[in-house]
């Protein structure tokens, strides 16, 4: 983990989840509203932590989502919520629950209010898609999240203010899923392309994760504990720079 202390990291977290949750009552601004962001990070396994050597899950402070969550630190709560197999909004025949687009409202209203939605999706799309498919199931998904709070109307907001979304283009595949009749590794590289265009047409954040991790060896498809790490530390900065325009900074 390099410059990272990850011992105790998993005890500091609660810790320190708790004491906001304690703060919520008595310290919050003159609208009632604690000064933390709330952070959901929607995702696959690569998000849910999937290790390739050994098929099971990456311990807390391996996967991206922790070390992001420890290197924003203070007034950050960053709710990791990754599935594996989970698509951006097409169902797979084999596996149930996978269809991003209609899971979402469930983990936007469960985790409510939010500040901002970090997607990364678009692997396990290419088991059916090609790239431009994918993009519009990421349209698709990305229109759900930003209309939630019309949608749901009767609730209290998913969020108080104009909602927010970082759209990840995920790491290309270097081995086929074999099931889509395309190119599916040639189409993995294409995604950051069309999930780009997707994010310019919303206005929202985007990055490539692509462009700081790479596929295991083992696998072809997801994350190292070293992938993991380069991960979580690009994904703290980019949300640094995010939340600072919330505030003005």
């Amino acid at each position: 983990m390099g410059q990272v202390p990850i011992s105790n990291l998993w005890y500091n977290r609660v810790r320190k989840s708790h004491a906001a949750d304690r703060r919520r009552d008595d310290e919050t601004d003159e609208g009632g509203r604690v000064e933390m962001y709330n952070i959901l990070f929607y995702g696959d396994s690569n998000t849910w932590g999937y290790n390739p050597a050994n098929e099971r899950r990456y311990p807390y402070d391996v996967r991206w989502t922790t070390i992001c969550a420890h290197l924003l630190g203070e007034g950050f709560n960053c709710i990791p919520v990754g599935m594996n197999g989970r698509t951006t909004a097409f169902d797979d025949p084999l596996k149930p629950l996978r269809n991003g687009c209609k899971e979402i409202d469930h983990d936007l209203q469960s985790h409510k209010p939010l500040d901002l939605v970090v997607i990364m999706l678009g692997t396990n799309d290419m088991k059916f898609k090609n790239a431009k498919e994918s993009a519009a199931g990421l349209d698709k998904l990305v229109r759900k999240v930003l209309s939630v709070n019309e949608r749901f109307s009767t609730s209290s907001a998913v969020f108080e203010d104009k909602p927010a979304i970082l759209i990840i283009s995920p790491i290309h595949l270097s081995s086929s899923y074999g099931t889509s009749g395309y190119d599916d590794i040639a189409e993995s590289k294409l995604l950051a392309e069309h999930f780009q265009a997707v994010a310019e047409q919303y206005g929202l954040a985007f990055m490539d994760a692509a462009d700081f991790a790479k596929a295991s060896g083992i696998d072809g498809e997801h994350l190292s504990a070293d992938g993991h790490e380069a991960m979580g530390r690009a994904v703290a900065e980019k949300i640094k720079k995010i939340t600072s325009t919330f505030t003005g900074e």
